[in-house]
């Protein structure tokens, strides 16, 4: 009886040190889980930094472009009128659009002021001359800006401010008295084509 009780012991003993090895290897890995947490979150957290500021030096372009249009809306005149108001609405709505974007990340809006520089314009070209180069300016700005972007709805919204962008520049192409085919874009437009 007292073999039979020793190897009962034994097994207990046994079963007592494999579960406390499993709740070790259970403990070792939720600690090993916990660390790596918090390794991917303050990976997460400089990304979200890195596109918060990478969105404010978009907004700073794009507020600038609104407030470069309200100034060339003066010298415009009709036909083209009407045109660029919308042009100036939809640069309003790309601010909203990366307001909304900076949220997303959960960064603050905090945008360095830019001025376009417009030098001297004095005939109705001179201004559609220069909304085109602003156009041009801000889809080669924002280009860069989705290159460096992680977060995919960030860069997404900037994608899409850049297909706007690209439409702006075929009308404005037509006013400046391109003919159809000169007006069509680049197949990937970055800002870069001349005016007309």
């Amino acid at each position: 009886m007292q073999g039979g009780g020793g190897v009962a012991r034994l097994r207990r003993r046994s079963r007592r040190a494999l579960l406390g090895a499993a709740l070790v290897c259970a403990l070792a890995s939720t600690l090993a889980a916990c660390g790596g947490g918090g390794d991917s979150s303050s990976a997460a957290a400089a990304e979200a930094a890195a596109d918060g500021e990478v969105l404010n030096q978009v907004l700073g372009r794009q507020e600038a472009a609104v407030i470069a249009y309200a100034d060339a809306l003066r010298g415009i005149g009709e036909p083209f009128l009407r045109i660029a108001r919308q042009f100036q609405a939809q640069e309003e709505e790309h601010v909203d659009a990366t307001l909304k974007a900076l949220r997303g990340v959960g960064a603050l809006p905090e945008p360095e002021a830019e001025e376009i520089p417009r030098g001297r314009l004095r005939a109705r070209r001179d201004y559609l001359r220069f909304l085109y180069e602003l156009e041009s300016g801000t889809i080669e700005e924002e280009s860069a800006a989705v290159a460096e972007l992680a977060s995919s709805a960030a860069r997404t919204t900037i994608a899409a401010t850049i297909a706007n962008q690209a439409q702006h520049l075929v009308l404005l192409r037509r006013a400046l008295g391109a003919k159809p085919v000169e007006t069509v874009p680049d197949a990937f437009e970055n800002g870069t084509t001349p005016a007309p």
